[in-house]
C-alpha cells in the first residue's frame, strides 16, 4: 500500500468487470492492467513496485506498460492540494485508473470535478457516456437523464429540458449521498396526489424535502478539503503547471521510454534475473508420473545410435 491519502484511485462511472476489458492492449499491458485493476483502493502502481510485484517484468518494462496504459487512457496522475483538518495545507499524488480507456478532454474535464471548477452534473462527451433513457439529449449527466425518465413512468411528470437542466443538480446532490438512480426515481414517482398542476415545481418541493442527509464522516477519519489539482507526469514530478504534458506524460520522460523501446530495454526479464523462477513443466516427466500413478507401463524413449 501507499502512504495514506497517496496511491490508486477509481474514477466513476465504471463499467462493470469482465472477460473483455483490455483486449485492445498488447498482452503484457493488457496483464499488468488486470493486475491493477484488481488492486484496492490505496494501492502503490508506481512502475518499481510493480516491477517487485511481477517478477517476469523488469523496471524498465513495467514503465514502458505504464505508460502505454496513459497514452491510452487508463491511468492518470493528479497532484492533489487538500486542507487536512488540524494539519493545514499539503500536496499528495493519486493515480487515477480507469477500467474504461478515457480520451484526454475526459480527464481534463475529470481533474476540473476534483478541483471544484466544473459542478458534479457537468457533461461527458457524447461517446463516452451515451444517453440512458429515449429522448435524453446525448452527453447530458446521469441527474439529467433520471429527470428526463420520469415522464415515461408516470405520465404526470412529464417535464421539459428546461426544468430537467433546472431541477439537474439537485437529483445529483441525492446521487452523491449515495442514493442510487433507481432508488432517486422511484422516491419521485411514489405516491403522488390525485393531480399534478406543475411537474417542475412538485419535483423541486419533493427533491428539496426528502433530500437524504449527506454522509457522516467515519469514526477517526480525517476531513480534508481539496483546494487544487493538477495533472502531474506518470514518471516524475513535473506538472501541467511547468511543463507539457501528451497523454499525461512529459516530453523528456517519453524520450526516454521511446528511446529505452528502441534499444530493446523493455523486454521481459531473463530468467537469470528473476527474483524466483518461472514455473516450467518437464512433459514428459509430468506424463511419467501420471502413467506410473494408472499402473502402466512408461514408455521407451527413442532408440540411438545404428
Amino acid at each position: 500500500m501507499a502512504k495514506a491519502g497517496f496511491g490508486k484511485r477509481h474514477v466513476p462511472d465504471e463499467a462493470p468487470r469482465g472477460a473483455a476489458d483490455f483486449v485492445h492492449l498488447p498482452v503484457r499491458e493488457a496483464a499488468i492492467a488486470a493486475y491493477i485493476d484488481r488492486l484496492p483502493e490505496g494501492a502503490a502502481i508506481g512502475y518499481k513496485v510493480l516491477a517487485e510485484e511481477l517478477p517476469d517484468y523488469g523496471q524498465q518494462a513495467c514503465r514502458s506498460a505504464l505508460d502505454r496504459l496513459t497514452r491510452a487512457g487508463h491511468l492518470r496522475r493528479i497532484k492533489v492540494q487538500i486542507t487536512v483538518e488540524g494539519s493545514g495545507l499539503r500536496w499528495v499524488t493519486r493515480t487515477f485508473f480507469s477500467r474504461t480507456a478515457r480520451s484526454a478532454d475526459w480527464w481534463a474535464r475529470y481533474i476540473r470535478f476534483i478541483r471544484g471548477v466544473d459542478a458534479p452534473g457537468q457533461p461527458a462527451a457524447p461517446d463516452e457516456v451515451p444517453s440512458a433513457e429515449p429522448g435524453v439529449p446525448a452527453a447530458r449527466s446521469e441527474a439529467y437523464a433520471v429527470l428526463a425518465g420520469l415522464g415515461g413512468r408516470e405520465p404526470r411528470l412529464q417535464l421539459s429540458e428546461g426544468e430537467c437542466v433546472a431541477l439537474e443538480q439537485l437529483v445529483q446532490e441525492w446521487l452523491v449521498r449515495g442514493v442510487g438512480r433507481e432508488q432517486v426515481s422511484q422516491a419521485l414517482v411514489s405516491g403522488l396526489p390525485a393531480s399534478v398542476h406543475s411537474a417542475g415545481a412538485f419535483l423541486r418541493t419533493r427533491l428539496e424535502n426528502k433530500m437524504p442527509p449527506a454522509p457522516q464522516p467515519k469514526k477517526n477519519e480525517i476531513r480534508e478539503e481539496i483546494v487544487e489539482a493538477l495533472e502531474m507526469c506518470a514518471f516524475c514530478d513535473e506538472d501541467e503547471s511547468t511543463g507539457t504534458l501528451v497523454d499525461g506524460v512529459c516530453v523528456e520522460c517519453r524520450a526516454d521510454i521511446d528511446r529505452d523501446e528502441a534499444n530493446g530495454a523493455t523486454g521481459d526479464v531473463p530468467d537469470t534475473f528473476l527474483a524466483r523462477p518461472r514455473q516450467r513443466t518437464d512433459v514428459a516427466a509430468r506424463v511419467a508420473g501420471l502413467r506410473a500413478a494408472a499402473g502402466r507401463p512408461s514408455v521407451p524413449g527413442p532408440r540411438t545410435g545404428g
